[in-house]
């Protein structure tokens, strides 16, 4: 048994060996800001990532996200905060920790409801298109 697991690893190595792999350390991705909403980008196509984008974000106090929706489903990961999810016509408040799951191609919008800034990670189908209320797609700094 101690012989597969040597030869799984080697296995593994290999292919790893054959593919570029990159890594950015997160105090030198530029963060990007627009209406109390942060982006910093974790995973994203120009990073080389080719099935996922991820991204760290953070609502201010107050503050919320323009109503839109997207091609692929969205997953929130709340890390800190406290938000209440408008999901077509569905209210989910959140409190962190938590994971909040907005299916593809229905309006969503996150309001920061609680005394501190939100704190989450955002994961979305890599190059899926966001479009605001209205169908008309959206120009985000951060994309």
């Amino acid at each position: 048994m101690k012989k597969l697991g040597i030869l799984c690893s080697v296995l593994y190595l290999s292919t790893l060996s054959a593919q570029e792999t990159f890594a950015f350390p997160h105090s030198e991705i530029k963060q990007y800001s627009m209406h109390g909403n942060f982006q910093r980008a974790l995973a994203s196509k120009t990073m080389g990532s080719h099935e996922f984008e991820i991204w760290r974000a953070s609502i201010a106090v107050g503050s919320k996200t323009p109503k839109h929706f997207h091609e692929t489903e969205e997953v929130f990961i709340l890390l800190q905060g406290e938000i209440l999810a408008v999901i077509g016509e569905q209210e989910v408040r959140c409190s962190a920790p938590a994971t909040l799951i907005c299916p593809a191609k229905i309006p969503h919008q996150l309001f920061n409801i609680g005394q501190e800034p939100t704190d989450q990670i955002l994961v979305l189908g890599i190059d899926s298109k966001i479009f605001d209320i209205e169908g008309k797609e959206m120009e985000l700094p951060w994309r």
